[in-house]
């Protein structure tokens, strides 16, 4: 019966429960990757923090006031319409308008670049048609400059304080200093581009919530233009408030100015004519009747006079309600609007505005309560419209009325003798002139007061003040998200490398995939821990440790692989073994030269065969030929006693493989192989067979069918989890007697958080330098430890204790 049979069957593995050092071993075991990415983002974010300009903010508030009130002469009417809700202010602070005009002000789109910090100026215009306006500025002097374009074509030349004209630019540098040969370069910005960076670059939001104060900051690199843009922007907007609650004043305004500077004239020559008159004619007086006439006649001048004002007035106030209606907003009526029934119209209207946008706040413009809110504002502009267009029709016919009554009293004034009737016509028009001229004066002095007391329901709490230090770059908050995040970057690639390596990479997993028990964990050879002289060197490079360092942390787990071997098989016959592997290189080799040296140590005979033919290096741990050998051998070329080579280590024999044959697999499966095994088992008392690896040819399978147990050799995080499961089944299909595997940490891995170098696994930390054994103190043996090994049994000791 062989062993093989009596080993379960492969089966899925469940879940296993995962602890804190299975994550510290992946880390640690990609612990290159971690560095890297961690110190890639760390690094990265350092250089930027330190080398970033530093960026200041400054910041103004506003208050916006929600003004209701009842009707007024000059502004309370003004103020109903102007309740707005604090969002609606914010897109209006930041509109178009607003950046275009702060951008103009400032020449924000004038960039300056590579200015030497000894060269002072202030660019005081800058005019190209150029379509990329880019212009480089050399010093050449005295105050002296000479301007290039960007094809380094001369454009002219100049100095400071003085219009520089030339080739499409106009150019003033004001105050203008540095050393000859400086130069820096000045640009135009597309406009628009400047105007949607400005927009994007400034926020503005409601300090709380509905506190109807509204924080506006800007960010720069420069503190005092950050500073300018805020206060400029507010400037602004605050002009632009106020400057659309004074358009009918304006007109009016405007409007009597017109009126006042044509009667002016009118008046000065009038009473030039009238003094001219008296003089010439001796009449210097007119009767009491003609006296009263042109009284009469003053008055009712006076009276048309107001009425085409107000007509004026009222054109001016349809002509903004129906700008309102176009544009969709509330229409408020000018202070210079009197009529009680269009304040009482306004106040409602007020009202229903700050109800819409109470609603607005919930719901859109599609629901119904919003529409229904909608619709009555609609109507009362359209009564309000309809009320100035009722007062338009009657100021018409009060004006027609008193043209009639000018005519009858010009009938009147026709009757009066010729002397004293031209008296009365200059009388009346130097009166008449003189009457109208005090009323536009005092009509005027009303709208300019009513203009002047339009204010805006936005004030200004606290402008913008240059800062005293940058908010950015925040170096400790910088560099400590550069620490995490650079941490969890690097963990995440470890664990991604993790779990794009399929490899097995602990006993556990090698236990869990192979069901096979374990019989040694060989720990990595350091070929730099030996004794002095060139013979022990020469040795050294062999690789036979358990021969020239037997008192070796790896020598001593070679000696547990034999105590392994036997109590793996107490009741069995083990005298040939065979070792093979799942892929080339896993130190197969290595391992049945060191094993045939500790069990030679036991006195018994020993004969190691290096049946790997195809590329044996067994004979090089020895220090002994390849030739003659097992093919030479097999062949009949060479006796048994002409291929048995004698080792310097006592008890211990070995067979090359001798020649390369061109058909290994016929050889070691030839009868001859098996009549060689059976003659050695006759002649010593251990047998041990260096086999090709089972996935790379079929030797190994071949061979086994001549072993008493097997041994598979794999080495540490190398062999993937789907080809060591096919290694399994190729063996199981020829029935091997596999008596277990052997964990060989040929790279060092071991110490790298694969588990290889400690028993146990997770469960304890037991390995070959531990004790020691006489062999190395304990702080020889724990230096070998893992690190990740030794933190672990830290805290483990320090919980047992509590």
């Amino acid at each position: 019966m062989n062993d093989s049979q009596n080993l379960p069957p492969y089966e899925p593995n469940p879940m296993e429960e995962v602890h804190l050092q299975d994550y510290l071993n992946v880390i640690f075991r990609r612990r290159k990757v971690f560095f890297i990415a961690f110190l890639v983002v760390f690094i990265g974010v350092a250089l930027h923090t330190f080398t970033m300009k530093p960026v200041y903010e400054a910041s103004a508030t506003l208050h916006v006031k929600d003004e209701k009130g009842g009707n007024s002469e000059l502004m309370d009417v003004l103020a109903l319409g102007s309740a707005t809700p604090v969002d609606a202010e914010l897109e209006i602070l930041k509109s178009r308008t607003n950046a275009e005009k702060v951008v103009e002000q400032l020449h924000l789109n004038w960039r300056i670049y590579d200015r030497p910090d000894n060269v002072t100026f202030r660019l005081l215009e800058f005019v190209s048609n150029a379509e990329q306006p880019s212009y480089t500025v050399e010093l050449t002097g005295n105050g002296g400059y000479t301007v290039h374009d960007k094809d380094d074509n001369l454009v002219g030349s100049g100095r400071s304080d003085q219009l520089l004209r030339g080739k499409g630019l106009t150019l003033l540098l004001a105050n203008l200093t540095g050393d000859k040969g400086d130069s820096f370069r000045i640009q135009i910005r597309p406009f628009n581009a400047t105007v949607a960076g400005l927009r994007g670059a400034i926020k503005a939001s409601e300090v709380g919530k509905k506190t109807n104060i509204i924080s506006v900051s800007y960010t720069d690199t420069n503190p005092k233009q950050a500073k300018d843009v805020v206060n400029t922007l507010v400037r602004v907007y605050l002009d632009q408030s106020v400057g659309l609650k004074t358009e009918e004043a304006n007109r009016t305004v405007g409007f009597v100015e017109e009126q006042l500077k044509d009667l002016r004239g009118t008046l000065d020559t009038a009473e030039k004519n009238l003094q001219s008159y008296k003089s010439t004619s001796g009449v210097v007086q007119l009767d009491a009747t003609a006296q009263q006439l042109i009284t009469k006649l003053s008055d009712t001048e006076r009276e048309r006079t107001a009425i085409t004002l107000r007509k004026k007035q009222t054109e001016f106030a349809l002509s903004s309600l129906q700008d309102a209606m176009r544009r969709g907003n509330t229409y408020s009526p000018a202070t210079t609007q009197a009529d009680p029934l269009v304040g009482a119209m306004a106040t409602r209207l007020a009202e229903l505005e700050v109800e819409k946008r109470g609603l607005l706040t919930q719901a859109t413009e599609n629901h119904p309560a919003v529409k229904a809110v909608q619709s009555q504002i609609d109507e009362l502009h359209r009564k309000i419209r309809s009320t100035y267009q009722n007062e338009q029709s009657n100021l018409a016919r009060q004006e027609a009325d008193i043209n009639a009554e000018l005519g009858r009293y010009e009938g009147v004034l026709k009757g009066l003798p010729e002397a004293e009737r031209d008296l009365a016509k200059l009388t009346r028009v130097t009166k008449v002139n003189a009457d109208i001229y005090t009323f536009l004066l005092q009509k005027h002095e009303e709208a300019r007061i009513a203009r002047a007391s339009t204010i805006s329901n936005i004030s200004v709490v606290d402008p913008a003040i240059t800062p005293g230090g940058p908010i950015k770059p925040k170096k400790a908050k910088n560099l400590l998200l550069g620490l995490l995040v650079g941490c969890m970057l690097g963990v995440g690639l470890a664990f991604f490398q993790e779990y794009l390596d399929d490899t097995i990479k602990d006993v556990d997993g090698a236990k869990r995939e192979l069901k096979w028990p374990l019989l040694a964990m060989i720990p990595c050879i350091d070929t730099g821990e030996a004794k002095e002289g060139e013979e022990k060197m020469s040795q050294r490079k062999t690789s036979l440790v358990a021969h020239i360092d037997p008192k070796s942390i790896t020598a001593e787990a070679f000696r547990a692989l034999r105590t392994g071997l036997h109590f793996s098989a107490v009741s069995k016959k083990k005298q040939v073994m065979l070792i093979t592997s799942t892929f080339p290189g896993e130190g197969k080799s290595t391992i049945s030269a060191n094993l045939s040296c500790i069990l030679a140590q036991t006195g018994a005979k020993v004969v190691v065969i290096d049946c790997d033919l195809r590329r044996s290096t067994l004979h090089e741990k020895f220090a002994l030929t390849k030739e003659p050998g097992l093919t030479n051998l097999l062949a009949g070329d060479n006796s048994l006693d002409q291929v048995i080579k004698h080792t310097p280590i006592p008890n211990l024999d070995f067979i090359s493989a001798g020649v390369t044959p061109p058909n290994p697999a016929e050889l070691l499966g030839s009868r001859e192989m098996a009549d060689l095994v059976a003659l050695l088992r006759t002649k010593y008392e251990t047998v041990l067979i260096d086999a090709p690896p089972v996935l790379a040819v079929t030797d190994a399978p071949l061979l086994t069918a001549l072993a008493d147990l097997v041994m598979v050799v794999m080495e540490a995080g190398r062999v993937p989890v789907k080809a060591a499961r096919q290694m399994r089944e190729t063996l199981l299909s020829v029935s091997a007697p596999v008596a277990g595997m052997i964990i060989n940490d040929k790279t060092g891995k071991g110490r790298e958080g694969y588990g290889y170098g400690n028993y146990g696994g997770k469960y304890g930390y037991y390995g070959y330098g531990y004790y020691g054994y006489g062999y190395q103190n304990d702080k020889a043996a724990e230096a070998k430890k893992s690190p990740i090994a030794n933190i672990v049994a830290k805290v483990s000791g320090i919980f047992r204790k509590n």
